[in-house]
């Protein structure tokens, strides 16, 4: 399983390209979306979920792991009680996503906005801070490219200790 925490994500296109790698992994992916974010089912995203895929035309999008929460904090507060620490992505740290051990299924992945990314309230409610290496010629990456990378990771090192 791999839980995915999106603090107001507002562009229909990020939310349809994070719905599409929920998709397709099969629903190995819990979702929660926070603050003043879209619905999963807003027109702007259905229609671009829709242009992938025409079962999902013709008989709209399966029951999905999706929860809305109020606020990060809510949503931090739910989730700690369920024993599940929070990782949280961001340019500026110095641990490397790819150095973390994921493994297990006690953690969620935390994404701010693009731009802004999150704020240091927001990163103080984190369990640990990750970054996602990259090189320097960019400042940050799009949500809708992080997402498989993130996920896939996750998957392959779940994938790994459940082989041996």
């Amino acid at each position: 399983m791999v839980r995915l925490i999106y603090d107001c994500l507002r562009a229909p296109y990020d939310i349809a390209n994070v719905i599409q790698v929920i998709l397709a992994t099969d629903g190995a992916c819990e979702l929660h979306i926070t603050g003043q974010s879209l619905r999963h089912d807003h027109p702007k995203a259905l229609g671009k979920i829709g242009s992938w895929s025409a079962k999902i035309r013709k008989h709209g999008l399966p029951d999905l792991p999706i929860h809305y929460h109020d606020s990060l904090e809510e949503c931090a507060e739910v989730i700690h009680a369920n024993g599940i620490r929070l990782i949280g992505t961001s340019p500026q740290a110095t641990n490397s996503f790819f150095e973390t051990d994921l493994s297990g299924n006690d953690f969620a992945i935390v994404f701010g906005t693009e731009v802004g990314g999150l704020s240091k309230p927001k990163m103080a409610l984190m369990d640990e801070v990750v970054q996602i290496p990259m090189g320097n010629q960019l400042d940050f990456m799009t949500l809708s490219v992080i997402t498989p990378i993130v996920v896939y990771e996750v998957l392959g090192q779940q994938r790994r200790v459940n082989a041996s």
